[in-house]
């Protein structure tokens, strides 16, 4: 009667844990499953996390072009998860990097998401990359806020003062720099700001999303293995994805027991880049397939991607 009632219950929770991790628009799950490859999770795979921004006048932009109540994944981050050798890779891939669509015209990656969702931001950035993407992830910014409280908050060095008025809110809310532990509201603010840095914006941006996302994960990870069923309950309320239950338990497990002794490795695709004034005068990265190339060489292997140096690319000095 026990083994009975435990597998009853267990039963009870992975069928509301997967009802809270699912992508709930069905048409949606669909073209994102047809988007995705197979893969064997005891071997490394390649995941696209995505965090996108719906919220009415929160554009990132002063252009109406670039701004507005559209969605765009501002954030894209290509994980390849190794979890037999508990390796975590991140790349970001630049928002700016250019994406020439079948009817001619040219954006900016981060309007996939506007122009075909989920399904097209997956096979835009497996395009870019060259490599198949298995699973999918995605949280909005709104959401990231909800994740971080869960987690009882996540410790991250802010580099600068970083100060940005919460969009939920209104609320002007100030980071000071120095290692500290920030609640939901100012990760969120953290994960966003990006004019405060003198150059080189949304690369900074971006390096600040991925030591939110890596303080994620070690906070999660950090709880002894019988937590981490809850640990996976905390953050799911507040993550759209295509794993399921098991799945998700499973590779929590295989990363359990601390995060002291797992590896992970953060980087970003090439971030230089001009106006192009062909498309608007828009702002966009240079196209650069060799670098492109040259990064994920190195990713694929499971190698450290933060020290590359693009600038012997030759593509990567050409016009946008």
């Amino acid at each position: 009667m026990l083994v009975i009632g435990v597998g009853t219950a267990f039963g009870i929770y992975s069928a509301m844990l997967n009802d809270r991790l699912a992508l709930h628009d069905r048409s949606e799950m669909e073209s994102v499953n047809d988007a995705l490859v197979s893969a064997d999770l005891s071997k490394p795979f390649y995941l696209l996390a995505i965090g996108s921004d719906s919220r009415e006048g929160a554009g990132t932009s002063s252009r109406s072009d670039e701004s507005g109540d559209n969605e765009r994944s501002d954030v894209m981050i290509l994980v390849r998860v190794d979890a037999p050798n508990r390796q975590l890779t991140l790349v970001s891939i630049p928002r700016d990097t250019p994406l020439h669509l079948d009817d001619g015209r040219i954006i900016k990656m981060n309007e996939a998401y506007n122009e075909g969702g989920a399904a097209a931001t997956i096979e835009a950035v497996s395009e870019l990359t060259g490599v198949p993407i298995a699973h999918y992830a995605e949280v909005h910014f709104s959401e990231l806020q909800e994740l971080v409280d869960n987690l009882g908050g996540v410790t991250v060095d802010v580099p600068i003062e970083l100060s940005y008025n919460d969009a939920l809110t209104g609320e002007e809310v100030t980071l000071y720099p120095g290692e500290q532990t920030l609640n939901g509201q100012q990760a969120q603010i953290f994960a966003r700001a990006r004019h405060e840095y003198s150059g080189n914006q949304d690369a900074n941006r971006q390096n600040s999303v991925r030591q939110l996302a890596m303080a994620i994960v070690q906070k999660a990870l950090d709880r002894p293995v019988y937590e981490i069923p809850g640990a996976v309950l905390d953050v799911a309320s507040a993550v759209g994805t295509d794993l399921n239950t098991a799945d998700l338990i499973a590779l929590a497990t295989a990363f359990a027991g601390g995060s002291g002794d797992m590896t992970m490795y953060s980087g970003s695709g090439p971030t230089d880049g001009g106006i192009n004034d062909a498309v608007n005068g828009l702002w966009f990265c240079y196209e650069s397939p060799e670098g492109w190339a040259k990064l994920m060489d190195v990713v694929d292997s499971g190698g450290d991607p933060s020290g590359i140096d693009y600038s012997d690319v030759e593509s990567y000095n050409a016009t946008p």
